[in-house]
């Protein structure tokens, strides 16, 4: 994966995976870039995490095989908004099959990854290797990565409670006549 080279330049890491973790969840928490909508999305995606009560939506606008903008809104946790923030910095600009590659690797980063290590194309995304032994913070920072990766697999709504890569989200249930 030489070509996938970070998008932005990761913030200089502090002292250790915990000092990191809080400095760019911090950041992105308080001024998380690219929220809000696209004018007009190609794409429009949801993603859910319902133990946390995370609600997640993406907006998608390709040019040919190029994912050439992103913006989103959110109800959730900081975590959720930070690793969002660091998805659209790392995904704006570049090839779908590119943007494929990024969404296996940070999922891969906090639940394939025993050895802790980092991978230099998800800049600060790196951070979030703090969360492994987590697990319900694992579903946490993988729901914007696991809902990009459905969107662009064609699946408009994705839940991280079922599988933390991503599954289909379960359908609203049914109302009575009678509510």
């Amino acid at each position: 994966m030489s070509s996938l080279q970070p998008a932005v330049a990761a913030q200089p890491r502090a002292s250790t995976i915990a000092d990191a973790y809080r400095t760019v969840v911090l950041e992105h928490n308080r001024a998380p870039r690219r929220r809000g909508r696209l004018a007009v999305p190609t794409l429009r995606a949801r993603g859910i995490n319902a133990l946390c009560g995370d609600c997640l939506e993406v907006d998608l606008e390709f040019d040919g095989e190029r994912l050439r903008g992103f913006a989103f809104e959110a109800e959730a946790s900081a975590l959720t908004l930070a690793a969002t923030s660091i998805m659209g910095d790392l995904v704006v600009g570049r090839p779908l099959a590119e943007v494929r590659a990024l969404c296996e690797a940070a999922l891969d980063l906090v639940t394939r990854n025993p050895g802790r290590a980092e991978n230099p194309a998800l800049g600060d995304y790196n951070a979030f290797l703090g969360v492994l032994g987590h697990p319900n913070r694992i579903k946490t920072v993988t729901l914007p990565w696991a809902t990009l990766a459905g969107a662009l697999a064609g699946r408009l709504a994705t839940s991280t409670d079922i599988d933390v890569r991503g599954a289909d989200a379960p359908a609203p249930p049914a109302r009575s006549p009678h509510e």
